[in-house]
Parts: C-alpha cells; sequence; structure tokens
C-alpha cells in the first residue's frame, strides 16, 4: 500500500508538472502573434467571443468573463489547463468504473492512473509515408490546439460516467435528483460542443430500444431516454447560430470530403489513426459479442465515422473538418476499452489465450503499438511547447 501511493503519488506530481507546461502553451496559444508560432483555434474563439459578441459554446462566455479583467490570457490558460489535468482525473474514474463491471477491481491504482494520462496522450501511429503530418490528415482523439474539444472531452467523459453508472440503476428506478444530473451533464456536454453527443446519443438510443425487446418497462425506458432532450434544445439554439440564414454556413451531404480533407492517403491513416484499438479487436473480436460495452464503444467510433465521411459543412466552415471532433472522442473510446480488454485478459485469460505462450507477446504487441503511439503524442505536444504550428 505504502509503495502504491508513493508511485501514484509520483504520478500525479508528473502529469502536474504535464499541466503546468499545458497552461504556458495555452497561455502562449492566446495571442495573435505574426508568423502564427504557438498556432491553435484559441485566439480566434477568444476574438469571436470577446471582440465579436458572436459565440455558440459555452466557453466563450467565460472568456468574455476573463477578459473583463486584466489577466483574461492568464484565466484562459489556466482554466484549460485545469480542464487538461481534469480530463486525466476523470479518465481514471472512467477506467476505475470499467474495470468494477469487468471484475478487476484489483488492478493497482497507479496503474490506471498511467493509463489515464497514457490514453489522454497518444496519438496517431505516426508513418511518414502515410502522410508527412503528424496530426493533420491523421485522426486524434488527444488535442491540445482547439479550446472547445478539450473542455468537450473532459464534459463527455463526466457523462460517460454517470451512463455508466445509472444504465442499470434506471431499470428499478432513478430518483428526480439522478434524473436532473444527467439531463444536466448532457446539456453541459452540449452546450460546450455537440459533437460528443452526435456520436454518443444514437448509439444510447440502441442500447434503450435494445432494452425494450428485453422487457424493460417502457415508462422507465422512456423516462431515462427523456434525459437526453433538454439537451437538444442547447443543439437547436447553436444550429440557429452557426447556420443561421445571414451566415452563409450549412450542412450537406458530401462523401469523403471530410475524412480526405487534408489527407493523401486517407484509408493509410484512418487505420493508423487507430492502430492500437484495431490491432486488440483483431484478435479479441469475439469479445464484441460478450462484452456489450466494448461494442458500446466501437458502435460510437461506427456513428462517428459513418457521420465524417458522409457529412461535410458548407460556406465559411467547409474546411475546417468539424465533423472531426465527434469521431476524435470516438477514437479515444475505443482507446480506453482496448486498454481495458487487454487487461481484463492478463487478469483473468480465456480461450486461446490461456496459453500464456500466445497471452504474452498479444499483449506485449499491443502495448508495445500503444507506446508508440503515447511517443507521437509525446513528441507532438512537446513540439508545440516549443512553438511549431499543429501543422507540423
Amino acid at each position: 500500500m505504502k509503495k502504491s501511493r508513493f508511485f501514484q503519488g509520483l504520478l500525479w506530481a508528473l502529469i502536474l508538472v504535464y499541466g503546468a507546461f499545458c497552461v504556458y502553451l495555452y497561455y502562449k496559444q492566446t495571442f495573435h502573434v505574426e508568423g502564427m508560432p504557438y498556432e491553435s483555434d484559441l485566439p480566434y474563439h477568444i476574438s469571436m467571443a470577446v471582440d465579436d459578441h458572436w459565440f455558440y459554446s459555452l466557453t466563450a462566455i467565460l472568456y468574455q468573463l476573463f477578459f473583463l479583467t486584466p489577466f483574461g490570457n492568464q484565466l484562459t490558460a489556466l482554466f484549460l489547463g485545469c480542464i487538461t489535468v481534469g480530463t486525466i482525473a476523470a479518465t481514471y474514474v472512467l477506467f476505475q468504473t470499467i474495470l468494477e463491471r469487468t471484475g478487476c477491481k484489483e488492478i493497482p491504482g497507479p496503474l490506471i492512473l498511467l493509463f489515464s494520462y497514457v490514453c489522454n496522450i497518444a496519438m496517431p501511429f505516426f508513418v511518414r509515408a502515410a502522410h508527412y503530418q503528424r496530426y493533420i490528415g491523421y485522426q486524434s482523439a488527444s488535442i491540445w490546439h482547439n479550446s472547445t474539444y478539450i473542455c468537450m472531452k473532459f464534459c463527455g467523459i463526466l457523462v460517460l460516467i454517470l451512463y455508466l453508472r445509472l444504465e442499470e440503476k434506471y431499470r428499478s428506478g432513478i430518483s428526480g435528483r439522478e434524473w436532473i444530473l444527467m439531463a444536466g451533464a448532457f446539456v453541459l456536454v452540449n452546450a460546450v460542443k455537440p459533437s460528443f453527443c452526435m456520436v454518443f446519443a444514437p448509439v444510447m438510443a440502441l442500447y434503450l430500444l435494445a432494452d425494450l425487446f428485453q422487457k424493460v418497462p417502457f415508462l422507465k425506458v422512456l423516462l431515462f431516454g427523456l434525459t437526453v432532450i433538454p439537451s437538444l434544445f442547447v443543439v437547436l439554439w447553436q444550429n440557429m447560430v452557426l447556420f443561421g440564414g445571414d451566415t452563409g454556413n450549412g450542412i450537406e451531404i458530401r462523401y469523403g470530403y471530410t475524412l480526405t480533407l487534408h489527407s493523401l492517403h486517407p484509408k493509410a491513416t484512418l487505420l493508423l489513426s487507430i492502430a492500437f484499438p484495431l490491432f486488440v479487436l483483431v484478435f479479441l473480436w469475439k469479445e464484441l459479442f460478450r462484452d456489450k460495452w466494448y461494442l458500446f464503444a466501437w458502435l460510437v467510433w461506427g456513428v462517428a465515422l459513418i457521420q465524417v465521411t458522409f457529412l461535410s459543412e458548407t460556406g465559411a466552415r467547409a474546411r475546417d473538418g468539424n465533423f472531426m471532433w465527434g469521431y476524435s472522442f470516438g477514437i479515444f473510446l475505443v482507446m480506453i476499452w482496448s486498454v481495458v480488454k487487454v487487461v481484463e485478459l492478463l487478469k483473468h485469460p480465456r480461450g486461446i489465450f490461456q496459453n500464456k505462450y500466445l497471452r504474452i507477446p498479444f499483449a506485449a504487441a499491443a502495448f508495445s503499438i500503444l507506446a508508440y503511439q503515447v511517443y507521437c503524442g509525446f513528441a507532438f505536444w512537446s513540439a508545440l511547447c516549443q512553438g511549431a504550428t499543429y501543422w507540423m
């Protein structure tokens, strides 16, 4: 226990150092500078909120409040740094919630915390022949240049934790407080960025429909499903702001445009972006039929892939690839559950993996792929901290 607490404390210290560097990075990103060192979307988000008073995200309201003081840049950077560290903490709770369901409660806390950090810095399996840029042209769950995605990811994890904890309980009845908490979480994440609910809500609806076929009372299913409804009013408001008649923006069906917007070899980068989860899936595809939550993660990814493949924006936002944000969260989900699957296999081997001469090489290969993706993420992040553009 003493060793566990020591290592967990050491990891938290390292994560706080990482958070401090992120605050520095975000502070640098708040400025418009000639030549675009520390290039990001953040100064445009700030300018739209503070100068133009045009916003669709809750973050814009916060920026307006921050810049009412002389310390707007510092407060913005500190806020985003806290969200970044908070995302790791939320991922830690998410891992614990998932592992409790798999019977792997004995996994040491430091190891869960390490995986939580790993999943928040891992980036695509970079191969220069597939595309010469480390991020643009690939798809990544770890992003440091877009403040709304950073906040949406944190809020989305909170929604997922609540959903997992209430999903079984709702069959026997949830309290009014729990219903309001779930509905409020959906409102919060949509107020930040609607991309999460666009990929999460369809899969939640499928699972509720499946519950109906399994004889769960209709009223209980309906009541739980209604937690999404208040957040849809937020989406309607955002739609009017973003795609109103005077904006010139819209949404169209345009096959392949968003997914291939900046990629030389989109099929290759698609596979490399999910290298670790895909490797695990190739060997553990039968788990999709055994573990409904592993299937849930891949379904969210699948819904996100369909959206990013077939939908595109028109007007001034056409080349922004904004349907990619939900897909990025989908990658994050399959990465989380893939880590859980490998850990579960090591603790409770099944099938052919009861043979340690198959189990150990598989786990070593899987974590080697993940380790390289973590290296890619660290290399990208450290270059950002030194002023490189995210188009590197």
